[in-house]
Formats: C-alpha cells, structure tokens, sequence
C-alpha cells in the first residue's frame, strides 16, 4: 500500500473531514480503491478523527508522467526541430536503432 500512495498526493481536506487524494497511476488508483475503508480506518485512527478518505484518479497527470520510447521521442523531434525535420524529409532518414 505504501508503494501505491508514493503516487498519490493530498489535493483537498474539506472541514467536513473528508481528504481527497489523487493517484497519478492507474494501477496505484485501482489498488488503493480497495483497501479505502483499512486505510481511511488508519487515517481516522492516527489523526484521532473521523476522516473520510476520497481516491481521485489524475488522467491527465498519469499521461504526463509516461515515460516515452525512442520512437515517440525522435517524432516528437522530427516535427518540432526544423533541422531534424530537413534530414527526415531530404535524406530519408529513420530511426533504425
């Protein structure tokens, strides 16, 4: 569970007690949504309140922190430098490694 809430951060606390955190990773979100009553338990018990727990799941976040492969990286480069670009379309170049 700790691994997963490493990817995940505290993005509300309502006066009403509720905590929402958000997971950047689909995985984490999915894991931590079923093991949200133990660890809203554990939330409660440490803070001596009674705390609800809310798990968000950040798509947007997650697409921006994948990593990406040698291809996605050199189109990427190929069509937003001007002399990647020129080699591609004059020499005919690919990517081959």
């Amino acid at each position: 569970m700790a691994t997963h809430l490493q990817s995940c951060e505290l993005v509300a606390c309502s006066p009403g007690g509720v905590l929402d955190i958000a997971c950047c990773r689909k995985f984490s979100y999915e894991e931590l949504q079923q093991e949200r009553v133990i660890l809203q338990q554990e939330i409660s018990e440490f803070y001596a309140l009674p705390l609800k727990l809310r798990i968000l799941y950040d798509a947007e976040k997650d697409a921006c922190t994948k990593e990406k492969t040698v291809f996605t990286l050199f189109q990427e480069l190929s069509q937003n430098n001007e002399v990647v670009r020129f080699l591609v379309t004059g020499f005919g170049g690919e990517l081959v490694y």
